[in-house]
Order: C-alpha cells, then sequence, then structure tokens
C-alpha cells in the first residue's frame, strides 16, 4: 500500500534518479529509512523499476496514469478553510500577480509563504521549503495537488502539464 510521501519520492527519482537516500530523505523532509521503505513500496506497485546505477528509475506511463487518475482518490488532502502559506496546485505555476488578484488559492501551511487560501497538507513535511530549495520538483507537487484539488478543467490543465515535464529531458 502506497503512503503520500512515496508520491513525493516518485517525483524525486524521476529528477534525481542519480542521488542517494540520504539526499531524498533530506530533501523530502522524511527519514532514509522511510526513503529507502518509499522506493521499495514504488517499486513493488510497479511504478518504478530497480537499477544498478540508482536507487530505482521511474515507470513514465504507469508513474503518469497513477498520478493522473489514482492519487486523486487515494490521496485524498486534509484542508482548512484558512491560512497563510506557500502556493500550491496551478496558481504556484503561475508568473507573480498583484496581491489585489480575487479567487481563493490552495496553500501549504507554512511560515514560509505569504499567501493566504484554503489550507492543503502537503504530502511531505519539507514540501513548504521546495519552492527555493528544488523549483522543479515544488512545480509537479504543485500539479498533483491540483490533480488532488482542482475541479475538472485544473486537473485538465494539470495532467497535461504532468505529460509534458515527464517528457522534458532530464538534466
Amino acid at each position: 500500500m502506497l503512503r503520500a510521501s512515496d508520491i513525493a519520492s516518485l517525483l524525486y527519482l524521476r529528477l534525481h534518479p542519480a542521488d542517494s537516500y540520504g539526499a531524498m530523505a533530506e530533501r523530502l523532509g522524511i527519514s532514509r529509512s522511510t526513503a529507502h521503505e518509499s522506493v521499495r513500496r514504488l517499486v513493488q506497485g510497479r511504478l518504478a523499476h530497480e537499477s544498478r546505477r540508482a536507487m530505482a528509475l521511474v515507470a513514465d506511463g504507469p508513474a503518469l496514469d497513477f498520478l493522473s487518475y489514482g492519487v486523486p482518490y487515494a490521496f485524498v488532502p486534509e484542508t482548512v478553510p484558512a491560512a497563510r502559506g506557500v502556493v500550491t496546485g496551478l496558481r504556484a505555476l503561475a508568473e507573480p500577480r498583484s496581491t489585489a488578484s480575487s479567487g481563493l488559492e490552495l496553500v501549504w501551511p507554512s511560515k514560509l509563504g505569504d499567501a493566504r487560501g484554503i489550507g492543503v497538507e502537503p504530502l511531505v513535511p519539507a514540501a513548504p521549503d521546495l519552492p527555493f530549495r528544488d523549483p522543479p520538483l515544488y512545480r509537479q507537487l504543485a500539479l498533483v495537488d491540483a490533480l488532488r484539488l482542482g475541479d475538472a478543467r485544473d486537473r485538465e490543465v494539470a495532467r497535461e502539464l504532468l505529460r509534458l515535464e515527464f517528457n522534458r529531458p532530464l538534466t
């Protein structure tokens, strides 16, 4: 059975296939043993496969399918009506805008951000720190939140953007 941190681990593996368990754990705010178990569950669930040169390699097709159609049902987020924190969802990908814009944003509650909106429990503890430390991972986690909480239009846009993210060559 997958856990919420496994989704962030999947995205991390996709972006940083050569990193160590220690690097993954530190970036995601989880323990090394949790990182190791997470990769084991991803391999067991056929979302990744073992590799001699990396912790594991992500199976892009099954991973995209699960992120798009499984995660919104398997990992329904906890929300709070009003919070201050770091923007997530599709708004996280938008260009900076004036503070006079209207509409409720989705935010990961945190002292690190100043956006106000509906508070969403992040998939991993270190998520609010990611815009500053790992922007590509932040972008992909924000897209997953759009899949988890967005309306039909937002989910469709997030699916397409995530598909484009997965088709980008890794650096």
